[in-house]
């Protein structure tokens, strides 16, 4: 009946993945880096979820052949347990980085622990390293099982660490999805290694991943694909809903409309990718040089807008200050072969005015073109 109930609740484990797998690999970013290493994630917990359902069918089970499947099954488990911390270490550095040449330059460190866990693992069934089987073919821990926990305890406490180091280069519900890929793992295996024979940690696995799955299809819905800033659906539901509630509000809303100048000749002279990654830059340097608190979307094309709340008319300033100062420095780094440029108008919300959404992107839109033909002057 145990074994029933085990396989049952396994079962519906791997369809849990099966679902978030098929429904990643269906839609057009399929291919891109971090969405191919949660597939990874997702069918490496599935791998580990099918041998594990083995070890309970044929453990403790009379003949040659089931003693056989129950070793090799056992074996192929205890390889495989590192794995899942390792691609998800791999998946929290591209979520920070975003950079796939670091990823590949990583992999081969952090795949080191992996490696010596599968020596360990095939070695168990002749040297009871990891695990033994005993006569009447059931499975016991062995002397070095401590070191697989280690290997992957590590990873977890390395990550958890690595999340909140860089918790700034992170948006908030990135954050929360990754680390709550992590917590009820983490929190269940220290369950399972103070009572040998529950086996659930990846069951829980899979929970948590479909929880970070469901965090991050929300998160998308909100989200520009492109630059990982809000966009323009996200935007107009925040500013209504700070303009209805503006009545018994002391600071002040500010407006800034931001465009890239020269955006169309860079995608002619550069090509579009060029033009995609001036994009992605420009959406770095206004999350660098405004506030955590501060709502930055993509407007559409090539202009952005921040709405800020401030307690006074001069923080305004020294947040458009503070912009130029980014811009400048980060031209003055050359990391590509032509320099960002930007136009910027900016106001402050006028409360007891009747000026809707629209009149007041208008607005800082029309200052915007302002200061872009002054600069087309100069």
């Amino acid at each position: 009946m145990l074994t029933f109930s085990y396989i049952e609740i396994n079962s519906i484990a791997v369809t849990i993945l099966l679902i978030i797998f098929f429904n990643i690999r269906r839609k057009k970013d399929k291919n891109q880096y971090d969405k191919k290493l949660f597939s990874l994630l997702l069918l490496s917990n599935m791998l580990i979820l099918f041998f594990d359902t083995l070890t309970w069918v044929f453990n403790m089970r009379s003949g040659v052949a089931a003693r056989y499947i129950n070793i090799i099954s056992n074996t192929i488990y205890f390889m495989l347990n590192p794995v899942p911390c390792m691609i998800w270490t791999l998946y929290v550095d591209f979520n920070i980085y975003a950079n796939e040449r670091r990823i590949k330059r990583i992999s081969i460190p952090f795949s080191i622990p992996v490696l010596l866990n599968a020596v360990l693992a095939v070695l168990s069934p002749f040297k009871d390293l990891l695990f033994y089987v005993d006569s009447s073919n059931s499975v016991h821990r062995a002397n070095y099982l401590h070191l697989m926990c280690t290997i992957n305890y590590s990873y977890f406490i390395f990550n958890l660490i690595k999340l909140v180091r860089h918790k700034k280069r992170l948006d908030r519900s990135r954050f929360i999805a990754l680390v709550t890929l992590a917590i009820p793992p983490f929190l269940v295996a220290i369950l399972q290694i103070l009572f040998y024979g529950v086996s659930v940690i990846w069951v829980a696995m899979a929970i948590s991943m479909l929880l970070g799955f469901i965090h991050m299809q929300n998160n998308q819905l909100h989200t520009d694909y492109l630059t990982q800033v809000y966009n323009r659906r996200q935007l107009d539901n925040y500013l209504y809903q700070k303009l209805r509630n503006r009545v018994n509000n002391t600071k002040y809303l500010a407006g800034i409309m931001i465009d890239v100048n020269s955006f169309k000749q860079i995608n002619d002279l550069y090509g579009h990718t060029a033009g995609d990654n001036a994009l992605k830059y420009v959406a770095d340097i206004l999350k660098r040089s405004f506030r955590k608190d501060d709502f930055i979307a993509r407007y559409g094309g090539d202009e952005f807008v921040v709405i800020a709340e401030i307690n006074d008319k001069s923080e305004l300033t020294e947040m458009i200050n503070r912009l130029r100062n980014h811009v400048e420095y980060f031209n003055s780094k050359k990391i590509i072969p032509y320099e960002i440029s930007l136009s910027i108008g900016y106001d402050i919300y006028k409360t007891k005015s009747d000026a809707s959404i629209q009149k007041f992107y208008k607005h800082i839109d029309q200052l915007m073109y302002q200061d872009k033909k002054g600069k087309a002057v100069s």
